[in-house]
């Protein structure tokens, strides 16, 4: 029981972790976004969309990790 849950506690610093570094991403991805809605507006829509979609892009990635390492973390649940 003990190993099981040091196997637990290990991947739940490996979530935090992950948790931790897409807030950063996060940040720096509402100011990509940002960017791009911004030169959509001024009037060059063809930048302002390579920027939309790279924020999009990393949203997915962001999100899919999130739950990669959360349905990792509860695999090794303790019971």
């Amino acid at each position: 029981m003990k190993d099981e849950k040091k196997e637990y506690l290990v991947h739940k610093q490996m979530y935090q972790s992950t948790v931790k570094r897409n807030k950063k991403i996060g940040l720096a991805n509402m100011f990509i976004l940002g960017t791009g809605l911004i030169l959509k507006y001024v009037g060059r829509s063809d930048l302002g969309e390579n920027f939309i979609w790279l924020g999009i892009v990393i949203l997915l990635y962001t999100f899919g990790s999130n739950m990669l390492a959360k349905r990792e973390m509860q695999k090794h649940q303790p019971k």
